[in-house]
């Protein structure tokens, strides 16, 4: 998990902001390096501009962030495209797959930040854990859930 401050405002880092968004600045540290390595990665914890905060605003924040380190081992970690998706070989460029891709096709947003196949970005998906989905059967690693 990334812990920070930015010293900045949340409108810095959207889309449309001075700082471009916070979802592409996180995406080589949480998937290029972190799940790279082997990690679960957990939503980060973003302190917005807390030198331009009211003291009681700066309050909140530590005592978000102490409540939330208490329930750490119970939060869902992201999610990142798993390398089934993908031809991992050479020869197939470590593309993906023919069906995934056609799979993909079929939603608004790319498959992640990263991964975004010349759509729009999938909102927040390096910030906020996706709400559990029902698998019917199948493993969450193999289906292609956007």
């Amino acid at each position: 998990m990334l812990a920070f401050s930015t010293g900045a405002s949340q409108t810095m880092f959207q889309p449309d902001g001075i700082n471009g968004d916070i979802n592409v600045t996180l995406w080589p540290l949480q998937n290029g390096t972190l799940h790279f390595c082997g990690f679960q990665v957990l939503a980060p914890q973003i302190f917005w501009g807390p030198a331009f905060c009211p003291a009681q605003v700066r309050t909140a924040m530590l005592d978000g962030w102490q409540a939330r380190l208490r329930g750490l081992s119970a939060e869902r970690p992201l999610t990142f495209a798993p390398c089934e998706l993908f031809d991992l070989s050479f020869q197939g460029g470590f593309l993906l797959r023919p069906e995934a891709r056609e799979e993909c096709d079929s939603h608004l947003c790319g498959l992640t930040t990263g991964h975004h196949l010349g759509k729009p970005l999938p909102a927040d998906n390096q910030i906020k854990a996706p709400p559990q989905k029902e698998t019917s059967g199948q493993s969450a690693s193999t289906n292609i859930s956007i």
